[in-house]
C-alpha cells in the first residue's frame, strides 16, 4: 500500500484550486461538502463555478496563478487542464511541503481524491492509487447500495451515547465490552431502524447488566490455514474480527493477521526450528491469563489446529481453568499442497487410506510403521519432515521401498512464494538442497505433480532438479556477489504488543 488513506480536518482550512473547467468542477463538487474555504484562481470560469461564487460557496480570484497563492493553503488542486501550468503548480506546492493533487498526473500528485460514500459523519473512501478511478466508482456504487441512508443519523445518536460512557464506565475495556454487547447479533439495517429513543433504551438496558461490562472470557482455537487469507473459513474471519487478544504462531502470515482488529493485542508465541521456543506451559498460561481477564482470545494456529497443533494440551489447560472454548478448524497443509500439485489425496482403486505423519516428536525423529509406508500403494504426507528427510529416506529404503518411489516437496503451499519440487526417494536429499527448500515444507510420499492448465494465476513452478547445473549456478552467483544469499526472515514479528501503540506497523 503506497498511499495511506487518511481523513484530513478541513475546519477553518483554505484550499486552493487552480483551474475553471470540467476538471476543477469535478474536484469542487466534493470539496463543497466540506467546511473549508475554497479559493479558485483562474482568469475565466465556468457557469457552475460562477454560480457557486455568486452564492458565497467559494471565492473566485479573477487572474492567473502566482506562487504567492500557495501561502497558507491546506490542500492544493492543479486542475486547469493546461499540463504545463498544472505541473508548475504541483512542483511549487511540493517544494513548500504542501499536499497537492494534479489532475490526470499521477507522478505529479502527492495525494488522490478518492471516490466517497457520504453518510456523514460516516464516510467511506475508495482509492486505486490513481490506477483506475472507474473501478473506484464501481466499488462506490456497490457500497452505496449496502449502507442505509440514515446511517449518519444513527451514528450521531450513538456518538451522543458514547459521550456519557466515560463517567459511567471509566475503564476502556469496560466501554469496549459495552459496545460489543450493543452490536451483538445486530445487523446494520436493524440498527439503523432504531430511532433515538429506542437506541437510548437499548444502551441503558446493557448498562444495567453486568455481562455487558464484564463478560465471561473465552478462547477460540482458530485454524489459520496454510497462509493464504482467502482460504480462511468465515468462522475464522469472524473470530479474528471479534478477538480482544490474538495469540499466534510463527507460520501465521501477515495477510491473515491483518484480519484482526487494530485495537486487539497481538501475542507472538512462535517456535523457531532448532532455535528459541516458548514452552507449551507458557502458552497455556497466556491463554488462561487473558481469558480470565474477560477477553475473547483467538488462539491462531497455522493449518488446522487439530492436526499436529498440540490442541489437546491447550484444551486440557482451558478445561482445568474452567474457561469455555470453541474450535474453528482450518485447511491443513496436506489439503493445500494436494490442490497445488493438482492431485487427490485419495484415489479410488489405488489407495484406500492416507497417513498424516510428523517428522519429529518430543524425543526427536519420529518412529513410524516404515514397512507399511514402504509399500508401493502407500500414500503419506509428512509434516515437519524437512530436517528429518535423510532419516526418512534411509528408513524407507531399509524397509524395502523402491528407490524410484515418487515424492513431491511443497514449500509455502498456497502462498505467492509457493514452490513445488518433483522428486523421488533416491534423489530426495539432493533435490531438497538443489531446490533451495528451506521450509516450511511438507513431503508427499507416493504423489507426482500433475501438469495441468490452471484457471487461476498461481505462481507455481514445478521443478525436477538438475543437481550439477543447480550447484554450478549457485556457486557462480555466490562468487559473483561476493557473499552468501541472505537468510530468509520470519514472516511475522516476534513480540507481544497492542495495536493501539504507535510503534505498531503493518496491520492497518
Amino acid at each position: 500500500m503506497r498511499y495511506l488513506p487518511i481523513h484530513i480536518d478541513l475546519q477553518h482550512a483554505d484550499i486552493l484550486i487552480v483551474g475553471s473547467g470540467p476538471m476543477a468542477e469535478a474536484k469542487l463538487r466534493t470539496l463543497l461538502r466540506t467546511p473549508a474555504r475554497l479559493i479558485v484562481v483562474s482568469d475565466s470560469i465556468s457557469q457552475n463555478i460562477k454560480d457557486w461564487a455568486n452564492t458565497g460557496k467559494l471565492v473566485w480570484e479573477n487572474r492567473t496563478f502566482i506562487p504567492g497563492d500557495l501561502e497558507g493553503k491546506r490542500l492544493v488542486y492543479a486542475a486547469s487542464g493546461d499540463s504545463i501550468l498544472d505541473k508548475t503548480v504541483a512542483e511549487l506546492a511540493r517544494r513548500r511541503g504542501l499536499l497537492v493533487n494534479a489532475a490526470d498526473d499521477k507522478m505529479g500528485s502527492s495525494f488522490f481524491s478518492p471516490a466517497i460514500v457520504d453518510r456523514s459523519p460516516v464516510s467511506v473512501s475508495i482509492g486505486t492509487e490513481g490506477q483506475s478511478p472507474g473501478v473506484a466508482r464501481l466499488i462506490k456504487s456497490e457500497i452505496e447500495a449496502l449502507l442505509p441512508t440514515n446511517l449518519g443519523e444513527t451514528t450521531d445518536y450513538l456518538g451522543a451515547i458514547r459521550k456519557t460512557l466515560y463517567k459511567k464506565i471509566p475503564q476502556f475495556s469496560g466501554r469496549l465490552n459495552f459496545w460489543k454487547a450493543m452490536f451483538k447479533k445486530q445487523s446494520l439495517v436493524s440498527l439503523c431502524a432504531l430511532d433515538q429513543i429506542e437506541l437510548k433504551a437499548k444502551a441503558e438496558g446493557h448498562l444495567n447488566t453486568n455481562e455487558a461490562i464484564s463478560p465471561q472470557g473465552h478462547v477460540t482455537l482458530v485454524g489459520g490455514g496454510p497462509g493464504n487469507a482467502d482460504l480462511l473459513t468465515r468462522q475464522a474471519v469472524r473470530a479474528l474480527e471479534a478477538a480482544d487478544v490474538i495469540v499466534y504462531d510463527r507460520l501465521i502470515s501477515q495477510a491473515v493477521l491483518a484480519l484482526g482488529r487494530r485495537e486487539a493485542k497481538y501475542v507472538y508465541v512462535g517456535k523457531e526450528p532448532n532455535g528459541a521456543a516458548i514452552s507449551q506451559e507458557s502458552i497455556n498460561s497466556i491463554l488462561i491469563k487473558h481469558a480470565q481477564a474477560g477477553h475473547h482470545v483467538a488462539r491462531l494456529k497455522g493449518g488446522d489446529p487439530l492436526v499436529f497443533g498440540r490442541a489437546d494440551e491447550e484444551l486440557a489447560a482451558l478445561e482445568a481453568a474452567d474457561i469455555p472454548f470453541d474450535i474453528y478448524p482450518g485447511i491443513t497443509s496436506a489439503s493445500a499442497s494436494a490442490a497445488a500439485i493438482g492431485c487427490s489425496l485419495t484415489t479410488r482403486s489405488i489407495n484406500t487410506s492416507l497417513t498424516l505423519l510428523s517428522g519429529h516428536d518430543s524425543k526427536g525423529y519420529a518412529e513410524h510403521n516404515w514397512a507399511q509406508l514402504a509399500q508401493p500403494a502407500a500414500r503419506a504426507v509428512i509434516y515437519m519432515g524437512l530436517g528429518a528427510s535423510s532419516s526418512i529416506r534411509s528408513q524407507l529404503l531399509s524397509h524395502g521401498a523402491q528407490s524410484d518411489m515418487p515424492i513431491t516437496i511443497v514449500e509455502n503451499a498456497s502462498l505467492p512464494t509457493q514452490k513445488i519440487v518433483k522428486s523421488s526417494l533416491e534423489t530426495l536429499n539432493a533435490d531438497i538442497k538443489s531446490g533451495d527448500i528451506t521450509g516450511p515444507a511438507i513431503l508427499m510420499l507416493g504423489y507426482t505433480p500433475r501438469e495441468f492448465n490452471r484457471y487461476s494465476k498461481a505462481p507455481t513452478k514445478i521443478r525436477k532438479q538438475d543437481h550439477e547445473h543447480q550447484k554450478i549456478q549457485r556457486q557462480g552467483l555466490a562468487s559473483h556477489n561476493g557473499k552468501q544469499p541472505t537468510q530468509r526472515q520470519s514472516r511475522v514479528p516476534k513480540s507481544e504488543f497492542s495495536l493501539d501503540q504507535s510503534s505498531f506497523q503493518g496491520f492497518g
